[in-house]
């Protein structure tokens, strides 16, 4: 079985928004969500969230998270993480790079250097299965930017490392994968240009909205959307969580409509920026729409 090909367009585009990076306006007082009171934006630490420790129960079979008898089309990445684990026996036959208790990392089509998945070994469809923000669950974000550093079987080789996963409708396949890749060079430029203007307060996440020009390998398709963004200093919170609790529940919106990705802050005392966009994203008047998909921030080719 041949590996799981990208797809190299975005099927849920929808009208590309009007504008320039501009149109973000009145700098604070839209990419923080409050008033501009003239000064910086306190530094409020994202909550403790825990990172568990030790191997994880699985989550309970449901139509959320899938079952682990599950196969088939759609479920090729299952398979072969059943393959790694020795659930499964070959075919397909799987290069498993990494192999833990917890996860597995295995290499991304195209196949190159900067182009690998991280995937739980407990049968998790995606980012709709409500196990993935509790307590039980891993701290997988953290699992792939470990395994994307030099020495390790998924060494991502590209300027700046881009962690990934996609929402429902736009993945490919239903196994849990967070795409270890490159992010574009030009990302990375306007995430520094609004550096000043990004909370580090997760309660203000939701209403964080920045645009940023993407890059798409469609010509029909517009890569300028809009996103949250959040910068936090370390990865030792469980993102999915904070996810639910801080945009998902106070917004109404469906875990499963989301993206989430991950880059260094490469300015000031470091750490990271989280970014997350939905396709029906409610951001102001005059910027982008969102967008159901991490590929026009990552570089997977």
């Amino acid at each position: 079985m041949s590996k799981v090909d990208r797809r190299h367009f975005v099927r849920l585009s929808g009208a590309a928004g009007a504008g320039l990076l501009g149109l973000m306006g009145a700098g604070r007082a839209l990419a923080d969500g409050g008033p501009d009171d003239g000064g910086p934006a306190p530094d409020v630490p994202p909550p403790d969230l825990g990172a568990p420790g030790g191997p994880p129960s699985c989550p309970t079979p449901s139509g959320l998270c899938g079952n682990p008898s599950d196969s088939g089309a759609g479920n090729e990445l299952w398979e072969r993480v059943q393959v790694c684990t020795g659930a499964r026996p070959s075919p397909p036959f799987v290069d498993c790079l990494t192999m833990t208790s917890t996860y597995v990392v295995l290499r991304g089509a195209p196949t190159n250097t900067h182009n690998y998945l991280l995937l739980p070994t407990c049968r998790v469809k995606g980012i709709e299965c409500p196990w993935i923000a509790t307590t039980a669950a891993p701290n997988y974000w953290l699992d792939a930017w470990n395994n994307a550093q030099a020495g390790q079987p998924g060494h991502v080789v590209y300027p700046t490392i881009g962690l990934g996963i996609n929402s429902v409708a736009a993945r490919q396949q239903d196994q849990l994968h967070i795409h270890l890749a490159g992010i574009h060079s030009g990302i990375q430029t306007q995430l520094n240009q609004y550096d000043s203007t990004i909370t580090n307060n997760p309660s203000r996440w939701r209403n964080q909205f920045v645009p940023i020009l993407g890059v798409s390998a469609s010509p029909a398709v517009s890569p300028y959307r809009t996103y949250r963004v959040l910068r936090v200093a370390t990865l030792n919170m469980n993102l999915f969580t904070l996810l639910r609790d801080q945009v998902v529940r106070p917004t109404g919106a469906a875990m499963g409509d989301q993206i989430l990705a991950v880059t260094p802050r490469l300015v000031g005392s470091g750490g990271f920026y989280v970014l997350n966009s939905q396709l029906a994203l409610p951001n102001p008047a005059g910027l982008p729409i969102g967008t159901a998909t991490v590929d026009f921030l990552l570089a997977y080719a």
